[in-house]
């Protein structure tokens, strides 16, 4: 599936890139013959630093680079869309920067997009505005030129997660679950488009998913666990999407692995109670890789997501 944002350029150094989860740094290197190399942060590391010596003794100076904000960075509000074209809407919704944040509109960037016409049966018209902080886009900006890199876009992390789905081109409706240790979020698409996402303050600690069951060598759900509430809000999410969006039944529930923690023990018991298909976002299969020793969690898959939003020609 293309999607209208790729960037028609073609390169022989691929692309970088690059997603911050709260405030670490992870990246890969994508080619064409696919993802040659990626950077995982040791634990407990913050900023760039480790990243920038990776980036040096990778070679990749002058390498065009995408990267996806941490979603601590930045706000995501369903709007009301004015009547204007898709072009015009981010410059339509920024006058109203200061109303939707309480800050000044001068300290702010907002970029938008509109919801597909079929949502909430077309009574409505609505639109996503992404806002951040002017001084956050400048430190990413200012940290690709320190290393050399060809910054091509400045991603949310809904846009590269669209990118993972375009390529792997579901079948129907998907909900995407990525959770980290204390929170969590939900995404909602339906043929190419992102309808929904949600933040939740549930994650894989909550669910018991933090410590070693040695007995049965692998992660499993304490008895403690509170996939109840986890089900519940994922159901309310869902139920959303079906009722007040009028886009149908989610047909299956795709789960990001985390980047510290095995969740597959979990996934039956969550399908049990959202009565919904529920598999691991797996994207070995579905990606040429050459460093496939590394798993593609979450942070990783983000990045990944990113550097899909450059075209690398044939």
């Amino acid at each position: 599936m293309q999607l209208p944002w790729l960037k028609q350029r073609s390169t022989a150094q691929g692309c970088l890139g690059i997603e911050i989860n709260h405030g670490r740094y992870w990246a890969v290197h994508r080619t064409q013959r696919g993802v040659i190399s990626s950077f995982v942060p040791e634990d407990g590391e913050k900023g760039f630093e480790k990243l920038a010596e990776w980036i040096d003794k990778q070679g990749l100076g002058g390498s065009p680079a995408v990267v996806c904000m941490d979603v601590e960075q930045y706000d995501l509000q369903l709007v009301d869309s004015p009547p204007v074209p898709p072009e015009e809407l981010t410059d339509a919704l920024s006058f109203r920067i200061d109303e939707l944040v309480g800050a000044p509109a001068a300290d702010k960037v907002l970029q938008a997009f509109p919801l597909p016409g079929d949502a909430y049966r077309g009574r409505m018209s609505m639109a996503f505005a992404a806002i951040t902080d002017r001084a956050y886009l400048q430190d990413i900006v200012d940290f690709c030129r320190s290393h050399d890199l060809q910054l091509e876009q400045i991603l949310i992390n809904e846009m590269a997660v669209l990118n993972l789905l375009a390529n792997i081109e579901p079948e129907d409706s998907v909900a995407v679950l990525r959770l980290e240790e204390n929170s969590g979020v939900i995404y909602l698409y339906r043929d190419g488009a992102l309808y929904f996402t949600r933040q939740i303050s549930l994650g894989t600690d909550d669910l018991g998913l933090s410590s070693l069951n040695v007995e049965e060598g692998g992660l499993s759900m304490q008895p403690n666990s509170r996939i109840d509430v986890l089900a519940l809000e994922l159901q309310r999410s869902m139920d959303y999407f079906e009722s007040q969006l009028g886009l149908g039944a989610v047909s299956q529930l795709w789960v990001m692995k985390p980047d510290g923690v095995d969740v597959t023990d979990a996934l039956g018991e969550l399908e049990e109670r959202v009565n919904t298909p529920v598999r691991l976002m797996s994207l070995e299969t579905s990606f040429n890789r050459q460093d496939s020793e590394v798993p593609l969690t979450a942070s990783l898959a983000i990045a990944l997501g990113g550097a899909l939003s450059y075209d690398l020609g044939n």
